[in-house]
């Protein structure tokens, strides 16, 4: 018989070669094809299980073919769920069963329409596109206004694609079905006309087009293609037209539509009767779809407004109830709402100003030398600004000087002690309480100024109130010795206002030069419509994004898992997918997946869409590909459809399964040879936030590229599987990723550590780096069939063996085994790889009665953890364990077993 040494010599030393030997065996060779025409045959766990041929190969391959009749059993272990810590097959330490278990699909994720994340990423992307819009009509608005302005014939225009669709688009009018010859006709067509091109062959919308433009007959120009009014209308036009949402230009327009309109009426009726003023007062009181007759009550009668919840939109106006505009509530122009809104904002700055910096004061001195914070205080306490820098200190350090002057009240808001320094409990002037409840006061001025200033009708009633010119000198930061007479002439005469640098304080008035305000006109007074218009601007977008949501809601709902499960459900309008009549003016699925991805109907019909998402998505030579456009080919991929049209599993670039099997291979490896104790733990800790990230990285992996730029999921990767991530670069791992595993000469095979063909394997990327469905089987991978044919292979080759000599297999299990060893438990529980470091070392037998942590440092002297995964020390070893068993149990010595004793016998 030969010695175990040699029979391992000669193995070892060519294993492909010994292990094609085997796969020629008839037996061998008819099992492995069997196996590999009937596996993805396979319908469910019982059909497996009732297959014996299929079954016994599998579990010969995991070495578990001993439990071959436990089918009960085995049944747990492949429905265990091995993203779950607490499944049956995570539970048991012998971890050759969750390998089992990770070599099949039987608890593949759900087929879904669409995963949890590919929602969220549709939703997003189509939430997104309305703020996108708004974006693009601000791009194509400026790229159109400085082409326009160049153009000076016809064709200039006609030509660019860019600036005539725009145009087009303007006024509803679809480029694609407009010729270059029609609309040069259209644009130098006499409006005034009747006989002319566009009177005789446009429509409407045509006519309207042309009277924007300024072109002559022959299509020159006589200075410009637009005046400034025609430019101006076609770019509002688009604006208020294209985007499908309203976006912040659309919303200016309109409110400058609303002020300009706001002052005409005279009459209730008149308002409702223009849509655009009605739809704007709707939107700024937040009345959703109200009727125009709602409306015209809402408007008119108080009580009725009120219960409808509408009261602030009724206290907005001044009609009576019989339509026309109350005269008693008559008011005064002495501010614009434009001019309210500019003084709000001033009030608003110097709020934030003082509250940063009256956080940073510590003594009374700074707090005076600064006129900012002396002009806010006195006005948020009703004190005169000509109060002296000197009374303020007193006041702010002496309670009795600031109850003699009645500002109790001003010093209890500050924490000044009689020294001028700040008491060392609080430690600054004022609390941000404090610092809050004085700039409320100034708030509460410009309230007041707001309620007054529509009842001024003079500059001297305002010059009048201490509070209106106290709010005035504080906000203009105006002297606080400007006398009344100064203001006045501030006020009323821009030149005097000039020469004392307080233009801005004139402009931010309309009082004439002798001094009245103008009466207002129409419904609104200038606070009323101020009011109003700031209501707008708060929720011109809330409707739209109202919409958003329940669209997104009833999105949700309709691809839930009982509501798709095919192509065709998808495909149903809201109408005939359900009996409920809320959802039918909602977008259906179909709607909102084409504008997530930037695509129309008229590119993506129906008809066209159930093909698509019938195909591969990841085919470079299929139906998608053929489109040759990257956002048909990322909406498919954001649905999971087999060729049947039926849901499947989402592709992802590891399964599921894979990803729980490197997660454990991680966390053994990262506390290997760790004794227990802190250092251990925190390593586990960090093994386990390590797994947690790699999981949610590779749920966003859909290429190579992906992958490979993400280095610490290739870092993890590597680790997993027992390689230094130092020594392969990007480059280096897509040579390897790109490699044909068939090809025996490719980088792969020729050049690769062994351990990255299961790795490639274990993608679902092609060698162009994509991800495909190739590699995926109803029951097994490729890359797991071909790991379990390869597995029963050796396994056939160990069994063989041992059948002759009982070392060799030993010494091939040893080697199959070691690199998946991170503990010296495992060792001591596995009685083969025990028997291989005791023979190899000359142990004891007894030391199988010692305590287990009295072994396993015994163990600790001869067995180095990182040496096992170095394949050249494991041979090593081997040759060793195999002389040492030739020793052991044969009377003649071997080659290897001479040169160990240097030529003498036992």
């Amino acid at each position: 018989m030969i010695s175990a040494s040699m029979a391992y010599n000669i193995l070892s030393g060519n294993m492909k070669q010994s292990l094609d030997r085997v796969a020629a065996q008839g037996t061998v060779k008819r099992d492995a094809e069997y196996y590999k025409d009937n596996i993805n045959k396979i319908k469910d766990v019982d059909d497996f299980l009732g297959n014996y041929r299929v079954y016994s190969y599998a579990m010969t391959a995991y070495g578990l073919d001993d439990m071959t009749y436990a089918k009960a059993f085995m049944k747990k272990v492949l429905e265990s769920d091995l993203t779950d810590p607490n499944s049956f097959a995570n539970k048991l330490t012998d971890t050759r069963y969750k390998e089992f278990a990770a070599a099949f699909n039987f608890k593949s994720p759900a087929a879904d329409a669409q995963s949890d994340a590919q929602e969220d990423d549709l939703i997003g992307l189509y939430t997104q596109s309305f703020a996108d819009e708004s974006k693009t009509a601000a791009s194509e608005t400026n790229y159109y206004s400085n082409v326009i302005d160049n153009v000076q014939n016809v064709s200039d225009l006609v030509g660019n694609s860019r600036a005539r669709t725009y145009v087009l688009k303007a006024y509803g009018i679809d480029p694609t079905y407009v010729s270059k010859d029609f609309l040069t006709q259209v644009l130098t067509s006499d409006v005034n006309d009747p006989n002319s091109f566009v009177n005789v062959n446009g429509n409407d919308k045509y006519k309207a087009l042309a009277a924007q433009f300024s072109f002559n007959a022959d299509g020159t120009v006589n200075g410009a293609a637009q005046t400034a009014t025609q430019k101006s209308t076609v770019i509002e036009q688009y604006n208020l037209t294209v985007p499908s949402t309203v976006t912040q230009a659309a919303a200016d327009y309109n409110k400058a539509y609303y002020l300009s309109k706001i002052g005409t009426i005279t009459s209730v009726s008149d308002l409702v009767g223009d849509s655009r003023l009605a739809s704007y007062i709707k939107t700024a009181f937040s009345m959703g779809d109200i009727s125009n007759a709602a409306l015209k009550l809402v408007l008119t009668d108080a009580n009725y407004a009120n219960t409808l919840g509408y009261g602030e939109a009724n206290s907005a106006f001044n009609f009576n109830e019989d339509g026309t505009i109350d005269s008693s509530a008559a008011s005064y122009a002495a501010q614009t709402s434009d001019q309210i809104d500019a003084m709000a904002n001033m009030v608003s700055a110097a709020s934030s100003y003082y509250q940063s910096k009256i956080a940073t004061i510590t003594n009374v001195d700074d707090l005076v030398a600064d006129p900012r914070l002396t002009r806010f205080i006195k006005d948020a306490y009703g004190m005169p600004q000509t109060l002296s820098d000197a009374d303020l200190k007193s006041v702010l350090t002496d309670s009795t000087y600031a109850s003699t002057l009645g500002y109790d009240n001003v010093h209890a808001a500050f924490n000044f002690l009689a020294d001028g320094t700040v008491s060392s409990d609080k430690g600054v002037a004022q609390t941000t309480a404090q610092a809050r409840s004085t700039s409320s006061g100034a708030n509460a001025n410009l309230s007041y100024f707001q309620s007054k200033i529509g009842s001024i009708s003079n500059v001297d009633q305002l010059i009048a109130d201490q509070k209106l010119t106290s709010l005035i000198k504080s906000v203009y930061r105006m002297p606080a010795d400007t006398s009344d007479a100064d203001l006045k002439s501030i006020l009323t005469d821009p030149s005097f206002a000039s020469a004392q640098g307080f233009s801005n304080v004139n402009a931010a008035f309309s009082f004439a030069s002798d001094g009245s305000a103008a009466a207002a006109s129409g419904p609104q007074s200038s606070v009323q419509l101020q009011y109003t218009t700031r209501n707008y601007n708060a929720r011109y977008d809330d409707a739209q994004q109202d919409e958003i949501d329940a669209a997104v809601a009833n999105y949700k709902e309709r691809m839930s898992d009982d509501n798709v499960k095919s192509v065709d459900d998808f495909l149903r309008s809201n109408a005939a997918a359900d009996l409920s009549k809320k959802n039918d003016s909602l977008p259906d699925p179909y709607e909102m997946a084409l504008r997530a991805y930037g695509l129309t109907e008229q590119e993506v019909p129906r008809s066209t869409m159930r093909k698509l998402l019938k195909s591969d998505p990841y085919d470079p030579k299929g139906y998608v590909a053929s489109f040759k456009d990257e956002r048909i080919t990322n909406l498919v991929r954001a649905f999971n459809f087999g060729s049947n049209g039926k849901i499947a599993s989402e592709l992802q670039a590891l399964p599921s399964a894979v990803i729980a099997k490197y997660a454990t291979n991680y966390k053994s490896r990262a506390t290997m040879g760790m004794n227990d104790g802190s250092i251990k733990d925190k390593a586990a800790k960090d093994a386990t936030t390590a797994v947690n990230e790699f999981a949610k990285g590779m749920a966003e992996v859909k290429s190579l590229d992906d992958f490979l730029k993400n280095d610490k999921l290739t870092s993890f990767v590597l680790k997993a599987n027992g390689l230094d991530p130092k020594k392969y670069n990007e480059e280096t791992l897509r040579k390897i990723f790109t490699s044909d595993p068939s090809d025996p000469k490719s980088y792969l095979n020729t050049k690769a550590d062994s351990k990255f063909k299961e790795i490639v394997a274990d993608f679902n990327f092609d060698t162009e780096g994509d991800l495909t469905r190739a590699k995926i089987g109803a029951v097994q991978n490729t890359g797991a069939e071909d790991r379990t044919q390869q597995n029963y292979l050796q396994q056939t080759l160990e069994t063989q063996q041992g059948e002759s000599n009982d070392g060799v297999r030993l010494a091939l299990y040893f080697a199959r085994k070691a690199p998946d060893i991170t503990s010296l438990y495992t060792i001591l529980g596995d009685k083969a790889l025990f028997q291989v470091i005791t023979t190899t070392y000359s142990l004891p037998s007894g030391i199988s009665s010692m305590d287990v942590d009295k072994q396993v440092d015994v163990l600790k002297k001869f067995v180095n953890l990182d040496d096992l995964q170095d394949s050249q020390k494991v041979d090593k070893l081997l040759k060793r364990f195999t002389a040492m068993y030739d020793l052991k149990n044969s009377s003649s010595n071997s080659p290897a077993l001479t040169i160990l004793t240097g030529g003498k016998s036992s």
